[in-house]
Formats: C-alpha cells, structure tokens, sequence
C-alpha cells in the first residue's frame, strides 16, 4: 500500500495571548487526503491572511468553534487544479477555495469558485479587491454609508484590503474621502497611490485635531476598522444625519476589552450605526466583481498588496497584519 502524501501546512502550536507572535504557529507536514469522487486537488499559489482569522483561533467568529491545537489554521486560497475527479472542473483550472494553510489541499469541486480577473490582474485579486474584502467594502458603501456627492467619508484602516476598495468606491460616488492610517508610509500610500484626498496618522499627538480640520464640516460617513480611541474620535466629529459602519474591530480581535459606542455623540448627530458582517451581503457579489473589476481594469483602483514569499513566512506575516505594521492587502506566495 502507498504511504498517505504528506504536504507543508501551517498549524496551531499555541493559542495566542493578545497580538499573537509568529512561533504561535508552525509550519509542519500534514497529510493529503486521497482524491475522491467530486473533490479536485490544488496546488496553492497565494494564500490570504486577513484580520478575522485572528478570532477564529480563539472560537470567537460568529461561534465558529476554536481552533484545536495542532490544527491547519483556516484561510482562503487561489489554487490550481492539478487532478480531478469533477467532471465539471478541468486540470489546470485556476480556482477560489478555503484550503487553509497548506501548500496543496484536496476540496469538494462544489466548494471551488473559477477565479474571474480582468486581463492583466493577477489572480490574487480574487482574494481581496474581487473577495471578501472587497465586498465587505462594496456592502459598506452601496447599503451602509451611502454618499451623496460632496460629503466627507472617512476611512479606518484606509490603505488594506477593504479600505483601500472603499475609497475608490466612495469617490467614484462623488465623495472626499480621508484616510485613517497608522504611520506616515501608509499615510503616503493613501494620497499618492489610493487617491484619498487627505490622510490622518491616528494616535500620534494631535491627531484628532488634524481629523477634525481634514474634516471641517464634520463627518458625513465613517467606516471603522481600528480600536475604541479612533471610533470615539470619528464619531464626536459626525456631521448630522451621518452614516457609520462597524467593520472591524482590530482590539478585539487581539482579546482587547469591548469597545463601547459613544451614544450621546451618536444621539447628537441623529447618526445611523450599522453592523457589517460580510455574509449578509451574498446577494451582492455579482455587482460588486463587475464595478471594482472595471476600476482595476482601468486604473482607477490600484491594487494594493502586501506580498510575502513562501509559506514559511505566513506566521510572520499574520503577526504583522495583527499588529497593523503590513501595507495593503496581505498574500503569501505559497507556488507558482
């Protein structure tokens, strides 16, 4: 009998404790499943790493269970075909699935989604501007913020993979938008590569005296993706009538306390608050490849990337997105 393939994946070594560190996991050989009838097999070529998975290590995402120990960490993948027994999907194929950290994955063909980029747009696209970030930023603009020509949106996180579709969703609108960012480097890619009209290095002395004049009307829209100090400081410069939504919670994702909204600022600007979670938003998908798929066709959408090499680097990776270091959306080149 052949001995099972064993593949490089990256499991769980310990559970993290606030921002987790890069040796919470490991990279170890895991084994292939033999390919059955109606699965395909993949060799990964990029690998997401996006905030959430942060929670599911802890059992915290929408009640997913935690984690085991020594388990492959989840995550989503472009992959090639190379076997099937799908009569549906051909060898060679370039397809979307959740394999998690793993060089090669063996998925059910039913769960694999053929990769749609424009020419000249990698494939990893798929896993950001075309993904899940990319409709959580779509969903965010078309039914929570909704901007009118004129207003000033503001953007948490303004330079990763939700923030920087966003921006160009909004503008494309008619709306100013202002970035909120965590260094002068991302700062620097928000005006001069994302098109953001003004960008605000938050938690440095004086910052919210800056967002408050990058915003002298106040603040029409907001979409947060940072701790409870950013939230409180958009929310006391809503403009009346302003529109927030709640994206992302980095704080908490790392075992930070619960953020608590400011209801009177809220109050005061007869603000609407929305909650995002990205699976109310299926309905969605389909106009949202086809508009941020013309914007990177024609330039007005840069895609920003953050590429690491090898799957050795992902838990490195995971821990600079973690603690906000990265610069744009992050992929792990696993193959080619």
């Amino acid at each position: 009998m052949t001995a099972p393939r064993r593949v490089p994946a990256v499991v769980l070594r310990r559970r993290p404790r606030g921002l987790p560190a890069p040796d919470d996991l490991v990279l170890a050989d895991t084994e292939l499943p033999s390919l059955a009838d109606g699965e395909v097999h993949l060799a990964v070529l990029d690998l997401s790493l996006d905030p959430y998975l942060r929670s599911t290590l802890a059992g915290r995402h929408l009640g997913d269970a935690p984690v085991a120990l020594g388990d492959v960490v989840p995550g989503r993948s472009v992959g090639r075909v190379v076997a099937s027994r799908a009569a549906d999907v051909a060898v060679g194929t370039l397809v979307l699935a959740e394999t998690g950290w793993r060089a090669e994955a063996v998925v059910a063909a039913k769960t694999a989604t053929p990769v749609r980029v424009p020419d000249g747009v990698p494939p990893s696209a798929a896993l950001g501007a075309l993904g899940m970030p990319g409709l959580t930023a779509y969903a965010a603009v078309v039914r929570h913020l909704a901007p009118r020509p004129g207003e000033t949106v503001v953007v948490g996180a303004a330079t990763g993979g939700v923030g920087s579709v966003a921006g160009a969703l909004l503008r494309r609108r008619g709306a100013r938008t202002v970035a909120l960012v965590g260094d002068d480097a991302k700062a620097e890619d928000a005006t001069a590569r994302l098109g953001y009209a003004e960008a605000v290095v938050r938690g440095r002395d004086g910052w919210e005296e800056a967002l408050a004049t990058a915003c002298p009307d106040g603040i029409d829209g907001y979409l947060h993706m940072g701790d409870m100090p950013t939230l409180h400081a958009a929310v006391r410069l809503l403009a009346p009538r302003a529109r927030v939504s709640l994206c992302g919670l980095m704080d908490q994702y790392n075992g930070g306390p619960p953020t608590m909204l400011p209801a009177g600022a809220v109050m005061m600007a007869r603000a609407t608050v929305h909650g995002m979670v990205v699976y109310d938003h299926d309905d969605l998908a389909d106009a949202q490849h086809d508009e941020v798929a013309a914007l990177l066709a024609d330039g007005t959408l840069v895609l920003h990337e953050e590429r690491h090499e090898g799957l050795a680097a992902a838990p490195e990776a995971f821990a600079r997105l973690m603690a906000g270091r990265n610069r744009g959306k992050v992929v792990v080149a696993v193959g080619c």
